[in-house]
């Protein structure tokens, strides 16, 4: 194919992009975020210990996001976002493109209807209540986001695909979002995979900020055509001293017919200058279960080049208990998955974790 085709057909793909632009606004954005990562396995009943370096993809993303007037304080936009691993070129989504986020909304003064996949209400309010802000090593989904029964198993991390959300405008500081994911299944248990979630947020531009959330996942039982309800509540909380702030974040986790699950995470981050020190603990419990007890603790360090472009390090020590086996973010994605299925199988039930990271991130 010759240079003068190849333009031709670019050029032919963007005109009805550029159509649509000329009385709405598209914005291309994203960010690359790479890091050496250097972890230590600790020995456990029947694993000698061991230690690992590699480059990780921390949270690498790309994408679209446009809006059109359409008069009398009314608008339409769309959203689509894909996520991919910076380290090896491929993509986090695999089949689906759009991993991140792909939604078209329409609002007003009345608030917001979107409708695609799209991000649990819970989310916003964990990730204002963490100092790493679900990033980097040791953050609160380590802990705070994974349900009983399925360590590796994020509540909220991903979109959820099929769902429809009301965003409230913000009255007097508080706002509110409810979202339901519909399970599209014609054949019985028809709620198998439904999700439905709320929150409410408090921030009027001051230095307090207070979020509620509750949600409800669907998930299958162990006898076939029967259901579990998968129900967590959480509160979260920022509050900016001078010139320290402070987080706070509480998890309460119930699953029918499993023992409940309360997880809790403080922390801090402190500027200076065009750096930042940011330190969390967490901790995550399983009702009378021996050994049940994880704790995680997190320190970094990050430095901004410019506006777009950050250095960081940072440092994290997991415990876990003789009942647990949580692996520390973002090591866990390469280190978990079972020997059977080409990975590590690390950690296994007690093996404590500390990892090393160093990275590098420019936003677009």
């Amino acid at each position: 194919m010759n240079t003068k085709f190849k333009a031709v057909l670019v050029l032919s793909a963007l005109a009805p992009l550029s159509a649509f632009a000329q009385g709405s606004n598209i914005t291309f954005y994203g960010k690359l975020d790479v890091a050496f990562d250097s972890v230590r396995f600790s020995s456990a009943p029947g694993k000698a210990s061991s230690k690992a370096n590699y480059v990780s993809n921390d949270i690498s993303y790309w994408g679209l996001r446009g809006s059109e007037d359409l008069g009398d304080g009314t608008r339409a936009y769309f959203k689509l976002e894909s996520g991919f691993n910076a380290d090896t070129g491929t993509s986090s989504g695999g089949n689906q493109l759009f991993d991140r986020e792909a939604l078209v909304g329409y609002g007003g003064k009345w608030g917001a209807l979107q409708v695609g996949s799209q991000w649990s209400p819970s989310l916003f309010v964990q990730a204002r209540s963490d100092p790493f802000g679900r990033n980097e090593n040791g953050n609160g989904i380590t802990l705070t986001q994974q349900i009983p029964g399925n360590l590796r198993g994020f509540v909220g991390q991903l979109p959820l695909n099929n769902s429809v959300q009301y965003l409230s405008p913000a009255m007097e500081g508080v706002s509110v979002r409810v979202l339901h994911s519909l399970s599209e299944r014609a054949a019985a248990p028809r709620d198998l995979g439904e999700f439905t979630g709320a929150s409410i947020d408090y921030a009027k531009g001051g230095p307090l900020y207070v979020g509620l959330s509750y949600e409800v996942q669907k998930l299958a039982g162990p006898v076939a055509g029967t259901v579990l309800s998968n129900r967590t509540a959480a509160l979260g909380a920022s509050y900016a001293f001078v010139p320290v702030k402070l987080f706070g974040y509480l998890m309460h986790n119930t699953l029918t017919n499993n023992r409940n699950v309360n997880a809790r995470l403080v922390g801090a981050s402190i500027p200076l200058g065009l750096a930042d020190i940011k330190v969390s603990y967490a901790r995550r419990k399983i009702d009378d279960t021996a050994g049940g007890k994880t704790n995680v603790f997190a320190l970094g360090y990050f430095y901004n080049l410019s506006k777009r472009t950050q250095v960081y390090t940072s440092v994290a020590r997991l415990d876990n208990g003789a009942a647990t086996n949580f692996g520390v973010w973002p090591s866990d994605k390469t280190y978990a998955p079972p020997v059977s299925a080409g990975g590590a199988g690390l950690p296994v039930a007690g093996q404590n974790i500390t990892s090393l990271e160093v990275g590098l991130r420019q936003f677009f």
